[in-house]
């Protein structure tokens, strides 16, 4: 890992604390045995990693854009790579969409796929090891929320390289995916705001449509059951029972993208508000945050790919 390490400490924002800020749009944590939470930073091409009062130091370099990142039972790291090409992000090298892997030590990273089923990916978003050992991940395709031509995917990576088609789902902007306990996949639409479900027969289902203004992003599966959906502009996580009842939803602050159960809490990545309120595309201070939960999150399935496509 290397020695590269910003200053950034922690600091309590009311009931979350911010541990880590300034970031560069981070997304996708995990956490590493030894404690160290991972996540990757999808406008500076790179991995971090952070430990509380330690701060922030650089992992591994994947360039391009990469929007997630998952540990595998072989400690490597398993990166969705977007290979955005947008000329207001000046990553450090373009990489094409893909599914990145990077050594345990952060030396390496490799790509490992480009294609499923011979269709190139659009912007590999999110992604969650299946029961069955195969790396699931969202293709979300380019954000455009006015014209919504690119066609959503949910693809596979088996754990013999081989990428595969999953699913099919149109322009919606498939976003956030998880797999809960009886090996059913459940997916974002950030279009849509629907929240759907994937079932091992092959059935799909709406699980639920999150309220006009929470525009879901992110998703873990609770012990219980509960889906904790990480909402773009309400500031929160929405919590919804199986069925899609909902429960509640917990303010965080910020914009969430991601969280991630662990250690009694949940771990929220905030992409942060525009710095110049009239300019979108102004620079977005993110940060990892952190509140406490009782509720404990399911046991996270872990695979490994053995060699590339």
């Amino acid at each position: 890992m290397s020695a590269a390490v910003d200053p950034r400490l922690d600091v309590s924002v009311g009931d979350a604390e911010i541990l880590a800020a300034p970031l560069m749009h981070p997304e996708g944590p995990d956490l590493r045995a030894d404690g160290g939470l991972l996540f990757v930073e999808a406008d500076s091409g790179r991995i971090c990693v952070s430990y509380p009062g330690r701060g922030v130091a650089t992992f591994a370099s994947t360039g391009g854009s990469p929007y997630g990142c998952t540990l595998g039972s072989d400690d490597c790291v398993y990166v969705t790579q977007s290979g955005n090409t947008d000329p207001a992000v000046g990553v450090p090298r373009h990489v094409p969409p893909s599914i990145q892997r990077v050594s345990p030590d952060g030396a390496d990273v490799e790509i490992l796929a480009t294609h499923a089923d011979g269709r190139a990916f659009g912007a590999p978003n999110d992604l969650a090891w299946g029961s069955d050992g195969r790396l699931l991940f969202t293709d979300s395709g380019q954000w455009d929320p006015d014209d919504r031509t690119d066609p959503g995917f949910i693809h596979a990576l088996r754990p013999d390289g081989h990428a595969e088609v999953v699913l099919e789902l149109g322009p919606v902007f498939p976003n956030g995916i998880a797999v809960e306990a009886d090996g059913s996949i459940i997916w974002l639409e950030s279009y849509t705001r629907v929240v759907g479900r994937l079932r091992r027969n092959g059935t799909t289902e709406v699980v639920a449509v999150l309220p006009e203004g929470h525009i879901p992003e992110g998703v873990k599966v609770a012990l219980d059951g509960s889906l904790w959906i990480t909402n773009f502009e309400a500031g929160g996580v929405d919590v919804i029972e199986r069925d899609g009842t909902p429960r509640e939803v917990i303010h965080v602050g910020g914009v969430p993208v991601n969280c991630l159960f662990g250690d009694g809490w949940l771990f929220v990545a905030d992409f942060g508000h525009p710095s110049d309120p009239l300019d979108e595309d102004s620079f977005r201070p993110g940060s990892i945050r952190r509140i406490r939960v009782t509720t404990r999150g399911m046991p996270l399935n872990r695979g490994s790919i053995d060699r590339k496509a």
